[in-house]
């Protein structure tokens, strides 16, 4: 297949790069990253790896590059096979562990109000992993600091008095202990050869000879998903000297409440575009289009061009998947299909149920029948909600799940649906999840904020802190990437790009917004019957009369 002229100049570019030489590939969704990527593999002859985000896609891209000389791998496998002969198995640490190591015993700790041992410990962890995960070399207040803001806010982005002088008076008093309590702990965890995820790949970052052990046998890298790495993922990218071929869409970055960047803007080098998407068609690009245009900075200035033929004969599985926001959505939206007879795979739904009845038998004080490994470290229920109230975003999805009374809920969904996605006809997801997929057809959950209330949280942001504008930010990256799962058929978007008028009274503006839109009216620049042809080249696979019960009908 003859290479477009994007991927032609991308294939110039890259094949005289040499060491610390920097090429940025800005790829929309749906792009062909993959078989551009797969174009530099065969052009450069030498030994190269393609860093990816996981294990399951680091096996699948194996797979595509089988005939060239690069493989491909995820940054902590790498890693680990360098230091695996002298720290075996990876651990897990836990408030617990701090606890039980003894290390708070040596300090003197100031006494703050509402932290006892525990959320001190929980401190300790959170500040061992701001530095893991940053490009820092030692450890400083500054990651004392980041895992008290976490918890108590920024004092500097809160309004209230007296929350912003009890934030400034705790991080005051603990980020300089905590970042030295961290430190020993880490030395002491290190000692013991007891290296948890995070530790072993910040030792690669710090150590050379580690690192000439994981990358040595590459001449070149390819980075995947470089909008969403972290500062230390980026630190052993750039440490390595190699050939750098990052490539991403800024405009997908979704990850940074857990500490990832934006590397693309982070790196020097040459900027190139993927911007055809051979995914979906026009009508779909148009409206990806409106919603980056919705972003606060306007959008990016290149155009998304949809190339796709909307054929779905190669499509195996769900003909139809509903992008939820949240994983309540997802719950919501599973449970109202089952009531209406429609039974769905649900994403990850075996996880999830083992994490809602550990979480249930924590609640009622039933720890021997904790099965889940992220709660199995619990003493009592009491910990869990502690955890939960300093930002672990899972556990308090857990809390509120056993607090309003949802278990037996849960349960049921998981004996009604459809085990394997393959069989069924609807699939849920969140949009975090729906990365990297593709469906004949998607309909965006009713837990969607619309326009209005995104740029609301986005001007409500500005007032709070940088982090707070990045969060508001992606809410709209997560819109993008959940409008973009379509092969040839988006439903639901109306609502959220074209909200109604808004609704006043005495208490000002009402925000719930309308209903969900209840039929597909296709709207597209240019040729008004463009659409139409989208349409009939996808029914060579899938019947009309199937996509409406799937799509039209779904609640």
């Amino acid at each position: 297949m003859k290479p477009t002229d994007e991927q032609a100049a991308i294939y110039d570019a890259a094949a005289p790069l040499s060491q610390g030489d920097i090429l940025k590939i800005m790829a929309f969704a749906g792009a062909g990253k993959t078989t551009t990527l797969k174009g530099i593999a065969k052009i450069k002859k030498q030994r190269g790896v393609y860093l990816v985000f996981n294990a399951q896609n680091a096996e699948e891209a194996k797979r595509k590059l089988a005939l060239t000389n690069c493989t491909a791998s995820t940054t902590h496998a790498l890693a680990l096979s360098a230091v695996r002969h002298a720290i075996g198995r990876p651990t897990s640490h836990t408030a617990r562990t701090v606890v039980d190591s003894g290390i708070m015993d040596r300090f003197n700790i100031p006494r703050v109000e509402g932290w006892n041992d525990y959320r001190v410990a929980q401190a300790v962890l959170r500040t061992m992993s701001a530095f893991c995960n940053s490009a820092a070399t030692e450890f400083n207040v500054s990651h004392g600091a980041e895992s008290l803001i976490s918890s108590v806010g920024d004092p500097d982005f809160i309004r209230d008095r007296v929350k912003k002088q009890i934030a400034r008076d705790t991080i005051d008093r603990l980020a300089d202990v905590l970042s030295k309590m961290a430190e020993e702990f880490w030395k002491n965890m290190a000692s013991g050869g007891s290296f948890s995820h995070d530790m072993y790949l910040k030792v690669i970052d710090l150590d050379p000879n580690l690192r000439g052990q994981a990358f040595g046998m590459f001449r070149y890298l390819m980075v995947d998903e470089a909008q969403d790495l972290n500062p230390v993922q980026r630190s052993i990218i750039l440490k390595t000297g190699l050939p750098v071929i990052a490539v991403g869409d800024p405009f997908q970055q979704i990850y940074s409440w857990r500490g990832a960047e934006n590397a693309l803007a982070k790196m020097e080098g040459q900027e190139l575009y993927l911007t055809q998407s051979f995914r979906f068609g026009e009508q779909i690009a148009e409206t990806a289009r409106q919603i980056l245009s919705m972003r606060p900075d306007g959008g990016p200035k290149q155009r998304l061009i949809g190339a796709g033929s909307g054929d779905t004969s190669g499509h195996e599985g769900a003909k139809v998947a509903i992008i939820c926001r949240t994983n309540s959505g997802v719950i919501d939206t599973a449970l109202e299909l089952v009531r209406k007879g429609k039974i769905p795979h649900v994403d990850n739904m075996e996880g999830l149920i083992k994490d809602v009845r550990s979480a249930q038998a924590l609640s009622e004080g039933r720890l021997r029948d904790v099965s889940s490994s992220e709660l199995k470290h619990f003493n009592s229920w009491g910990e869990m909600q502690s955890e939960a109230e300093e930002g672990d975003g899972n556990l308090a999805r857990l809390v509120s799940i056993v607090e309003d009374g949802l278990t037996q809920q849960i349960e049921l969904l998981s004996t009604k649906q459809v085990k394997d996605p393959a069989k069924a006809q609807y699939a849920i997801c969140t949009a975090h999840r729906s990365k990297g997929m593709e469906w004949p057809a998607v309909v965006l959950g009713k837990d969607w904020k619309d326009r209005r209330q995104m740029m609301g949280r986005f001007l409500k942001a500005k007032k709070q802190s940088e982090k707070h504008q990045t969060l508001a930010v992606e809410e709209f990256n997560a819109l993008y990437v959940a409008a973009t799962r379509p092969i040839y058929r988006l439903e639901g978007h109306d609502r959220v790009i074209n909200p109604p008028e808004p609704e006043y009274d005495e208490g000002g503006y009402d925000p719930r917004g309308a209903e969900g839109d209840r039929h597909w009216q296709p709207e597209i620049e240019g040729d008004p019957n463009a659409w139409r042809r989208d349409m009939m080249s996808g029914v060579r696979s899938l019947k009309r009369d199937d996509l409406e019960d799937g799509v039209e009908n779904h609640f």
